[in-house]
């Protein structure tokens, strides 16, 4: 690592989109994201931030709550976020509402003055004779909007590769289409009318994936442990039946460049409560790159040492405070920090641990983008 060196010319990657025009995408930044994804050494680090855009502060005039109902509005939100900044991030990771297949379901929740957090207000399945009544939801009729989305981006973000959110089957079973309690309580009385349940959104999962990817998506952002109490709460054996088991099904069935494993926790949970994370166990997931919180649990580079045979990883910044209420001086000494520790033979991608809170101030992005210039370059 060291001082910058002259970028590399312009390379072009060609994937086939299945029920579109072939996209093709010129871009350094692509070249650059692939790079980390087959562990070796891109010209510099890359980097990305998300959170729930167009829930931002400092954002105006777009609706989080349209965005969950309009792929323009949030292909277009994505993008006026974008252009806001003083530097360009490398990747775009798509976030929508999470629940949003709930809300397809019949599930309700409660968006008001535009936070990225809206409150549950009735789930669909209350008993276990409600997950035979879900149906797989069709993407080009109840999840439209959401593939329209990345239409949209890969008509009109030509330049830089983005991945869209896919959330883990039983992640969506316990925080949206049911509830934590409803599901542990299947595990145990009512397993067959559960797994009826998991099946359904497993099939939905995979088809809206796949037709993502056909849209345009240079790939996925699979997001497992959401709201953290699986790690602590479920034993390995369920987590292997209930978790890896459904998670892999999907994961198999897409097909694309980039697929980027995003490992939630909170602090109901999270995945080294029972020793995962340094045993090394999401090596058994098909993915390419993970990202976890490291400033929770696991530093960067005992990961990297732990994984770095299997996947390129992704994180490093403190959403919670650095990038949140951090000054841009302290937001640059975190990224150097996390590029020295990380940095070292490639594979290494800067990011937030989760989706970074609505208020963090757009000083603190640009602080990112400034800092991997002046420290992320590698010399060649």
């Amino acid at each position: 690592m060291g001082a910058a060196v002259t970028p590399p010319l312009e390379v072009t990657a060609i994937f086939a989109a299945r029920e579109y025009d072939v996209i093709t995408l010129e871009s350094e930044r692509y070249e650059r994201v692939m790079a980390v994804m087959r562990r070796e050494v891109p010209d510099r680090v890359p980097w990305s931030i998300w959170g729930h855009f167009p829930a931002v502060n400092w954002l105006d005039y777009y609706s989080w709550e349209l965005a969950t109902r309009s792929g323009e509005e949030s292909a277009k939100a994505h993008m006026a976020l974008l252009r806001e900044l003083d530097y360009k991030m490398d990747m775009l990771k798509v976030t929508p509402y999470y629940r949003f297949m709930a809300m397809k379901w019949g599930s309700r929740f409660d968006f008001k003055d535009n936070e990225e957090e809206a409150h549950t207000l009735s789930t669909t399945v209350k008993e276990p004779g409600d997950w035979e009544k879900l149906w797989v939801l069709d993407p080009r009729k109840e999840l439209r909007e959401y593939v329209r989305c990345n239409e949209v981006l890969a008509r009109d973000l030509r330049r830089m590769p983005f991945i869209y959110t896919i959330p883990s089957p039983i992640i969506q079973a316990m925080n949206g289409v049911g509830t934590p309690e409803r599901v542990m309580e299947d595990m145990k009385s009512s397993p067959g009318a559960l797994k009826e349940g998991m099946e359904t959104i497993t099939e939905t999962t995979i088809e809206f994936a796949k037709a993502c990817v056909d849209a345009g998506a240079t790939g996925i952002f699979y997001g497992i442990g959401g709201g953290g109490r699986v790690w602590r709460e479920l034993s390995k054996e369920q987590l292997e039946k209930y978790a890896l088991g459904y998670d892999k099904r999907v994961l198999d069935a897409v097909d694309c460049p980039i697929k980027l494993m995003h490992i939630c926790n909170t602090p109901m949970g999270n995945a080294q409560d029972k020793n995962l994370m340094e045993d090394g166990w999401f090596k058994k997931y098909p993915v390419d790159c993970i990202n976890w919180d490291a400033h929770e649990y696991t530093w960067l580079d005992k990961a990297k040492k732990i994984y770095k045979d299997k996947f390129a990883i992704c994180g490093g910044l403190n959403r919670v405070t650095t990038l949140r209420t951090g000054s841009p001086r302290q937001v640059e000494a975190e990224v150097k920090k996390a590029i020295e520790d990380a940095g070292e033979g490639g594979g290494f991608m800067l990011g937030p641990g989760c989706t970074v809170y609505q208020d963090m101030p757009r000083e603190n992005y640009n602080a990112v983008g400034r800092a991997v210039i002046k420290y992320g370059y590698y010399k060649k």
